[in-house]
């Protein structure tokens, strides 16, 4: 069985036999794929392909060892271009497909990817914390990595929006050593980031606050709010998404200041094992503060529920009574 989005929000599901596996290609049994805020583009859009790209699974067939847990790369990088050979698999310079968006993803019993898209889940870590090291973890350690090379000190941060990849971001910064300040207006998932560890921001009115600001919802007000608190010489870290341009405000102060603005994709596959190491650290408690466990014939809910706000990070887990490291 695998999900379709028909656009307006309509989600069909469908049979479909498994075919031959493409050489190169590896075949898995979906354990658990993560709602992303992305997701919801398609949703409205609708997908020639099944949706689904922070995907956790189990080899059962194709160019890997059956049995094999593995979390799915989401980039089909080509592993020959001078960036791919540098480690550097986020920046490939022949990129076309991206799992779950140009490519059938994970909302599905069975997804077949390429066999250098899986990552391989070591022993110690559930698949229900690696997942996290996708988008939740993986991107928001990147983002950081790239923006402390900015800085020489960082006092305190501000992360604007504490949505799943926000609150990864929060959890993050704190593991890397960074204090955190977080605002959401709501009070839900605000009241996530300080059980994470953050201080609710106080009046974000005022100028040159915060040596570095992560901007995470993509809304014109929350870019508006980065660009005005972060101080002369200061990072914006660019992680929302929007269909929107991003722009840069016509002020004196603006045109008179010195300031970085990093803007991050996802992870290189070199980051993978210093992201296993944040996952063993900051992993279970992140999951059992935000994931909200679901079947696939549960996913028109799960997206109703995630999209009012109810559930912040809801996964699609496979119904596999032995699957317990998943549903915990």
């Amino acid at each position: 069985m695998r999900a379709r989005f028909r656009g307006h929000g309509e989600i069909e599901f469908e049979k479909a036999p498994l075919g031959d596996i493409a050489d190169g290609d590896v075949r898995l049994r979906v354990d658990v794929c993560a709602l992303c805020g992305s997701d919801k583009r398609l949703l409205h859009s609708g997908s020639p392909v099944v949706p689904g790209h922070e995907i956790g699974g189990t080899v059962v067939g194709g160019a890997l060892p059956e049995g094999t847990r593995g979390i799915v790369y989401i980039p089909v990088f080509c592993g020959a271009c001078v960036r791919c050979v540098a480690g550097r698999t986020n920046q490939c310079l022949h990129l076309s497909e991206l799992i779950g968006w140009q490519r059938d993803g994970g909302f599905a019993e069975h997804v077949d990817v390429p066999a250098r898209c899986v990552l391989p889940v070591p022993d110690d870590i559930p698949l229900s914390v690696a997942v996290l090291g996708l988008d939740t973890v993986g991107t928001a350690a990147h983002a950081l990595r790239l923006a402390l090379r900015t800085q020489d000190t960082v006092d305190r941060a501000l992360v604007v929006g504490a949505g799943p990849l926000g609150l990864g971001v929060v959890a993050v910064a704190q593991a890397m050593g960074v204090a955190v300040d977080a605002f959401d207006p709501n009070p839900a998932r605000l009241a996530t980031a300080t059980a994470l560890g953050a201080r609710p921001a106080g009046d974000l009115s005022a100028e040159n606050q915060y040596d570095m600001v992560v901007e995470v919802s993509g809304a014109d007000a929350a870019r508006e709010t980065a660009q005005r608190v972060v101080r002369p010489g200061g990072t914006v870290v660019a992680l929302g998404e929007s269909n929107e341009p991003y722009t840069m405000p016509a002020t004196p102060r603006w045109r008179r200041t010195d300031c970085y603005t990093v803007r991050s994709f996802y992870f290189p596959v070199d980051e993978v094992d210093a992201n296993w190491d944040l996952l063993r650290g900051v992993g279970a408690a992140l999951r059992d503060l935000i994931v909200k466990p679901l079947t696939l014939p549960e996913l028109p809910e799960a997206f109703a529920r995630f999209v009012a706000g109810d559930h912040v990070k809801p996964c699609i887990v496979s119904t596999d009574a032995h699957l317990t490291e998943v549903t915990r």
